[in-house]
């Protein structure tokens, strides 16, 4: 009876280790990670920072500045950046007017010399804008003044910068008067009258209305 005994309790100890490791075994099988999330999670730890997100697309504008001296100069203005198509527009129309070449150009035509803006704006109602001033050549006689006496009558006068062709006028033909060609209107003859004492300004203008003057004194 001993023996019998002794056979039967090592094989209840034997079927109850058995049951132990097939649980055991079991419990290891669930807790794998098949899906990877544990492996992403501890890789990607959580954070409280906030993402960045991206900042819009810059409009930009080039040139930025430019100078228009000459009714009928163009200037070729090119936008980038921004966000679906370029819209084109003046400051003041009446100085000049801006028409889109393609997808990213466009050109501005001087209709008056004058300060005038270039502005770009695209769908999302971001814009760009670029300056347009004028550039005024300094215009001037030679000689700027002159003193006649002792029955000197006359003196040759000659405009530098502006543009041709000029026009010349005297301030008092009481005094004198002023003649030239209009094939070489850079210069110009004054001829003052006998026996008539004072001061004369002679002006000259050039074909874009920019003036310049001279004064003529006439003494005994």
């Amino acid at each position: 009876m001993k023996i019998w005994r002794s056979g039967l309790l090592g094989s209840l100890s034997v079927v109850c280790l058995a049951v132990l490791l097939v649980f055991s075994g079991c419990e290891g099988t669930t807790e794998e990670d098949s899906s990877g999330v544990d492996a992403y999670i501890a890789a990607h730890p959580y954070t409280s920072a906030s993402r960045d997100t991206p900042l819009p697309t810059v409009l930009t504008i080039s040139p930025l500045q430019a100078t228009a001296s000459i009714v009928g100069q163009t200037i070729a203005f090119t936008a980038s950046g921004g966000e679906g198509d370029f819209h084109w527009g003046v400051s003041d129309s009446a100085d000049g007017k801006i028409e889109s070449k393609g997808a990213d150009q466009a050109l501005y035509t001087c209709l008056q010399v004058g300060n005038n803006d270039v502005i770009v704006q695209d769908d999302t109602g971001h814009y760009a804008v670029a300056h347009i001033s004028p550039v005024v050549d300094a215009m001037t006689i030679s000689p700027a003044s002159v003193s006649l006496s002792g029955g000197a009558l006359y003196v040759s006068l000659a405009v530098s910068g502006g543009k041709s062709p000029y026009s010349w006028t005297s301030g008092n033909t009481a005094l004198g008067a002023v003649s030239y060609s209009a094939s070489s209107s850079y210069v110009a003859a004054y001829t003052a009258v006998s026996g008539a004492y004072g001061q004369n300004v002679i002006t000259v203008i050039d074909a874009e209305g920019r003036p310049a003057s001279a004064i003529i004194t006439q003494a005994p």
